[in-house]
């Protein structure tokens, strides 16, 4: 068997990564694995599979856009049931299918039986699952009707795929579909050539008047080891409301009844905290000028709406791979904090008893990045003097 280059989380057990190793090796005794370098049989559609998170879905979206711009296939999309309201909405999608993988659920219960039933609607001429995740390729080989199955082996099942493609160590997300571009001999183009704000569906909220400049802050994010504690985020917003609208978006389980009050009553504060759908959420982030946020979905929704956007960043990801796209060289501004158990790529941690490289992060240097950005902005002033008036 080849050596392996491996993608496991600095957090993963030695325990699992051992087994997982085994479980490769046993299955590479059992199945013949990738054979042929080419497709024999024409194809006509291809399904990509992206069972994980939101954040996972926006920055795969430019390539799929490129991939139905530049070819003639059907392109079909799997997706999980959180996402399914953004994807059934996207043009450059032929047709969209759910299923929940257990493993990727985060707070959702849904069953293994309930997931296999999902996969067995599936049927297409080429299955293209972005995650490289051994449990991926154990389900899309058993239970997907297709002719050919790609994928990448950085977390084991080599021998299940049908066409095994290299995958690029610490490359950004957002090249993920290249190797299969690669493979299909379709020319690769860059991303701010086809890629248009309008590309990332919205629902029109008609019953409030914008601002023309405002900021958006978002409370929220998917692993609590990124989170920054609500009090922080309170002592910025109290600040930043003093030189510019803000509107504070999330759900209300980001933060207590008592701190969703305090943001309430701070004067030029708009509180949408649980009172808008994604896609109304979406629109709300098209209107604004600024973007302040976690390591989330929408700090990446607001990257691909090509806004100003800030990050305060967690140490539990590698930013060189996950970092919001930059369509620009300062579009997107990330605060972090080096810690001790700083491990450059990541921690990979989704829980953490204290998450320090978070906590550490201060109000006022939050505070200090924004007001230098805003006092430099053009139409501040105009702003400023609308204010005064």
């Amino acid at each position: 068997m080849k050596e392996i280059k491996y993608r496991f989380g600095p957090n993963v057990s030695i325990g699992k990564i051992k087994k997982i190793k085994l479980i490769d090796r046993l299955l590479n005794l059992f199945f013949k694995g990738p054979a042929a370098p080419l497709i024999v049989s024409p194809i006509t559609e291809i399904t990509i599979i992206q069972f994980a998170h939101i954040g996972d879905l926006i920055l795969m979206l430019p390539a799929l856009k490129k991939l139905k711009i530049l070819t003639s296939y059907k392109i079909n999309l799997v997706v999980s049931s959180q996402n399914l309201l953004i994807a059934k909405r996207l043009k450059y999608i032929d047709s969209v299918i759910v299923a929940d993988a257990p493993y990727f659920s985060r707070g959702k219960k849904t069953s293994y039986l309930n997931f296999i039933t999902q996969l067995k609607k599936i049927n297409s001429d080429l299955v293209f699952d972005v995650r490289g995740d051994l449990r991926n390729n154990f389900f899309i080989k058993f239970f997907v009707k297709k002719k050919y199955f790609a994928g990448y082996n950085v977390g084991g099942g080599e021998a299940l795929l049908d066409i095994s493609l290299p995958y690029r160590h610490g490359g950004h997300i957002t090249g993920l579909l290249e190797p299969l571009f690669d493979y299909l001999h379709i020319p690769d183009i860059d991303i701010s050539y086809c890629w248009h704000q309008e590309d990332i569906p919205y629902d029109v909220i008609k019953d409030h008047d914008f601002p023309s400049n405002f900021l958006v802050v978002h409370l929220g994010t998917g692993a609590s080891a990124r989170k920054w504690p609500v009090e922080h985020f309170i002592t910025t917003i109290k600040s930043l409301a003093g030189i510019t609208p803000v509107y504070v978006l999330g759900v209300n389980q980001d933060l207590s009844a008592e701190q969703l009050q305090t943001i309430t009553q701070i004067p030029n504060v708009v509180n949408c905290v649980g009172r808008y759908s994604i896609l109304q959420s979406i629109f709300i982030l098209k209107k604004c000028s600024m973007f302040l946020g976690l390591d989330s979905g929408f700090s990446h929704i607001a990257a691909m709406l090509k806004k100003k956007v800030f990050v305060v960043f967690s140490g539990t990801v590698n930013k060189s791979v996950w970092k919001p796209y930059s369509f620009d060289k300062d579009q997107v501004i990330l605060i972090n904090k080096n810690v001790a158990c700083d491990l450059v790529t990541g921690c990979g941690k989704l829980t953490c008893v204290d998450n320090i490289c978070m906590k550490q992060i201060h109000p006022g240097r939050v505070i200090s990045v924004l007001e230098s950005y805003i006092n430099n902005r053009d139409d501040y002033y105009s702003y400023q003097a609308t204010k005064s008036s």
